[in-house]
């Protein structure tokens, strides 16, 4: 009997290994060269939302107390955005207390957060007006958001340009 002796390359000597892992470890350096980076940017553009979120066991759940204290004390309102000088009339019809001076407006546009501002809206004298002045424009879909730190409530609006009509805030 006679052993043909056949010498066998190492495992990293095989041709067939290469031809299957060759697309595999390219695929995983693209995906670390290229695309890791661009998740980094797109965390710097898209922070997470702004919400009140609060802790429930494991997860996540939106706080709406302030939401459902509002539609309590039955608050309602219009609001009416001049857009050429920016100015913001906030007309408060129901549900308001006689002692509240001031209510801040803020304004969520979009996701991108460079954009949103929050203005305070004075108000004048015994009416339920309020008034208040944009620094700057608004000319996207926006979520305008009435709150009352001193009372605890809040009421909001989803909206979309032209913003030549009244809002009406209702809870």
């Amino acid at each position: 009997m006679s052993h043909d002796s056949v010498i066998v390359a190492p495992w990293y000597k095989q041709p067939w290994l290469w031809f299957i892992l060759s697309p595999i470890l390219a695929a995983m350096t693209v995906a670390f060269v290229v695309l890791l980076p661009n998740a980094i940017k797109q965390q710097q553009i898209d922070p997470p939302l702004d919400r009140d979120f609060v802790r429930d066991g494991r997860g996540y759940v939106l706080d709406d107390k302030m939401a459902e204290y509002a539609k309590v004390l039955g608050i309602k309102g219009e609001m009416q955005i001049d857009i050429e000088t920016g100015q913001v009339i906030l007309t408060m019809l129901e549900g308001l207390s006689d002692s509240l001076e001031e209510i801040e407006l803020h304004i969520k546009i979009g996701a991108n957060h460079d954009l949103d501002h929050a203005i305070k809206l004075q108000r004048v004298a015994t009416l339920n007006q309020f008034f208040g002045s944009l620094s700057q424009p608004i000319n996207a879909r926006s979520t305008f958001i009435i709150v009352s730190n001193a009372e605890n409530w809040k009421v909001v609006k989803d909206a979309r340009p032209p913003f030549s009509n009244t809002i009406a805030f209702t809870p």
